[in-house]
């Protein structure tokens, strides 16, 4: 595996290997890897050429400063897991060097991707997520780009990135992997004590109730109920709950069997913030 921290020695490498004549694939991290980046660099390696996967832990997608100090990193343990899978290249650039490249010029239109739950609980998270990826898509320019839908917001919103900027990129959605009893992989995971895992693996239990009574319960009832099996388990708070049609990404107050839906949670652990979703 090459491992590259300047954007000049990674564009010497891509003209050294012609590696733009190659069916690109492309994993972007912010690091700390677990099975479901994994599974994300397992399936860009059958499905291209080369490999290439970033590793950058983005400060200004984070909105509490002691969030983005203490986020889980072990890139000796990374390169590891990177080397064991056979990634061609890894990306692993400073700050530095992510800020001396030009502020991407993106016209954007998103709707209520841009208004609702996680943008509206982290006020420019999905600005500094789209700056990021811009940047990362134009220097590498990969023929496809791998998302898990763990972080189905953020995945929505880079489809829509693409549709509207870089139309030569296809988004790969990945199916968000879980532990055997359900709770989704999470670089956050990591920063859990054991009695705090076992209140996370509540999460999946619920979501998966709901699914299983979409048809009989109206959405008041499903709320009421999610907020209700909450409050009910000490040391675990609900940030938000909500069912979201797809199509449009909006609220709604019925479920009807013509469109798609999701169940998407927020919750807090101590100061841990987790997230989830399950399509219903």
């Amino acid at each position: 595996m090459k491992q590259i921290n300047t954007v000049d020695e990674l564009l010497i490498f891509f003209q050294k290997k012609k590696i733009k004549s190659k069916a690109i694939g492309f994993v972007p991290t912010m690091g700390s890897l677990h099975v479901g980046h994994e599974s994300l660099v397992k399936k860009c390696k059958k499905e291209n050429e080369i490999t290439i996967v970033s590793i950058y832990v983005n400060p200004s997608q984070f909105n509490n400063q002691d969030d983005f100090i203490n986020y889980p990193r072990n890139i000796n343990l990374d390169i590891k897991k990177l080397e064991d899978l056979k990634c061609d290249v890894l990306f692993s650039p400073s700050i530095e060097e992510i800020s001396k490249l030009p502020e991407p010029s993106i016209n954007l239109k998103l709707g209520n991707l841009n208004k609702l739950l996680e943008a509206a609980k982290r006020p420019s998270h999905f600005k500094g997520v789209i700056t990021i990826v811009s940047k990362l898509f134009k220097i590498i320019s990969p023929n496809k780009a791998y998302f898990g839908e763990k972080d189905l917001q953020q995945l929505f919103i880079i489809k829509k990135l693409c549709v509207q900027n870089f139309n030569n990129i296809q988004i790969i959605n990945c199916s968000t992997i879980r532990d055997s009893v359900g709770l989704a992989h999470s670089s956050r995971n990591k920063k859990l004590n054991p009695k705090e895992l076992l209140l996370a693996r509540s999460i999946y239990r619920i979501l998966c109730e709901v699914k299983k009574n979409k048809k009989t319960w109206r959405v008041k009832k499903i709320k009421n109920y999610v907020e209700e099996s909450l409050r009910n388990i000490a040391g675990i708070n609900l940030d938000y709950f909500e069912i979201i049609e797809s199509e449009s990404f909006s609220f709604t107050q019925e479920i009807n069997s013509n469109c798609d839906y999701y169940a998407m949670i927020a919750v807090k652990i101590r100061n841990i913030r987790l997230i989830d979703n399950l399509k219903l």
